[in-house]
């Protein structure tokens, strides 16, 4: 009775696998990173919402290695140990597969990622490498730890000014409150990139046929690598998981955006294929997500330093997946149409901008998937349809007008704008 009721917290159903209790117990204690979230609404029954998706994201997981591995029970130390057989196994095979093969896949890679996110030739460079070793990964621009600045930084930075504060005490309240609302914010978005990013690891199914020429085993070595890695994120001690991405040990792909060049560059490496698919995804979403960030450069620099970190994104990784499934359910159905999934990228970016407030009061609404939410979500999808529209119609407008001295074709430039001509 004892054991019931302290498992009650997280809901595990008919299933014998649990996650390590260190890790149990840190969501329900409450003592994640994204915890404290202002994004995350109130729950009217015993159990937090984070509570609510890691247990719907722990199964969602156990369900995914069965299905891949085919077994019917992975609990227990020799379920472990036959996982990490598994594991092994997977990884040499795919690597000799992959061997050889590493332009081929790293166009496939390209070519996928621009498909499903309805990307026009021209929006990035792509600079991507299939490794072969971890070796050749460079963790030195990974960030191991938060920095977090000075009082008197946090003050200069996000301050308001003088003939706001009454006080110097007010001005610093002020200043950290602002910090902390924007940690929030960039924390929040971080779990949603990784969460949009995480489907990567799957999207090799999309590409069956391509991948069969390689090798007809490939797409189930796959499903078995990346199930069993999602597992470990759960069964792993916290500590040790932590241990380990603060040394930047255990890393198996990167993303780099350079936005010195136009369009900007994503650099991206992976092990294996899947993994460079993720880290293609993070790039896209993280250069969308920058419309999160303060418009002050240095305001924007200390955030992402506490932020953007190795051990915080072990725990975007976990729940990040189901936080971006339910942004998708508030998602107008027309958007999954394929001449209208661009518009989701614009969302995305439209969303990161608004300010903390409306930020934090949208998501919430959104999580709860409340009637709000969806009508929030709908008018901003449309105000984003009229503004595409608009800029469409004006670009032809110019072009209507700079060749109009030189004779210009009515029935073409209705045309273009969609309009037909008069029925004869």
């Amino acid at each position: 009775m004892k054991k019931n009721l302290k498992e009650a917290p997280i809901d595990y159903g008919d299933r014998p696998e649990r996650m390590s209790p260190d890790i149990q117990s840190k969501i329900e204690k409450g003592e994640t990173p994204l915890s404290d979230s202002p994004a995350f609404p109130e729950q009217d029954g015993d159990n937090s919402f984070e509570e609510i998706i890691a247990s719907k994201r722990f199964k969602d997981v156990v369900d995914k290695v069965k299905r891949y591995t085919g077994l019917t029970n992975i609990s227990g130390q020799n379920a472990f140990m036959q996982l990490q057989m598994m594991l092994m196994q997977a990884v040499q095979k795919v690597k000799q597969i992959e061997t050889g093969n590493e332009e081929y896949l790293e166009n496939l890679a390209v070519d996928l990622v621009k498909k499903e996110m309805s990307l026009p030739d021209d929006a990035f460079i792509f600079d991507v490498e299939l490794i072969g070793n971890p070796s050749q990964m460079d963790t030195s621009k990974m960030r191991k730890q938060s920095e977090e600045p000075s009082p008197e930084e946090i003050e200069k930075e996000f301050g308001v000014s003088e003939d706001e504060a009454e006080e110097d005490l007010d001005n610093l309240m002020a200043a950290f409150d602002k910090f902390d609302l924007e940690k929030a914010k960039r924390r929040f978005i971080n779990s949603l990139i990784q969460g949009a990013s995480k489907k990567g690891h799957y999207m090799f199914s999309l590409v069956e046929e391509e991948l069969n020429r390689l090798n007809p085993e490939l797409l189930n070595l796959y499903g078995v690598l990346m199930s069993i890695n999602d597992l470990v994120y759960w069964i792993m001690p916290d500590e040790a998981a932590q241990m380990m991405a603060g040394s930047g040990e255990g890393v198996s792909g990167s993303e780099e955006v350079d936005d010195t060049t136009d369009p900007p560059t994503i650099k991206a490496k992976g092990m294996f294929f899947p993994v460079l698919i993720h880290e293609l995804l993070k790039g896209v979403y993280e250069v969308m997500g920058t419309q999160g960030l303060p418009d002050d450069p240095k305001q924007a620099e200390m955030v992402m330093a506490s932020q953007d970190t190795l051990p915080y994104e072990i725990w975007d990784l976990r729940l990040g997946p189901v936080i971006w499934e339910k942004f998708l359910s508030v998602y107008p159905d027309e958007l999954f149409e394929e001449d209208m999934r661009e518009i989701q990228n614009y969302l995305f970016s439209r969303f990161s901008a608004l300010s903390t407030e409306q930020f934090f009061e949208l998501a919430q609404e959104i999580l709860s998937g409340s009637e709000d939410g969806k009508k929030a979500v709908k008018a901003m999808v449309d105000e984003i349809i009229q503004e595409i529209k608009d800029e469409e119609y004006e670009q032809s407008m110019n072009q209507f007008r700079d060749n109009d001295d030189e004779g210009f074709d009515l029935d073409d430039f209705l045309d273009g704008l969609g309009i037909g001509g008069p029925a004869v």
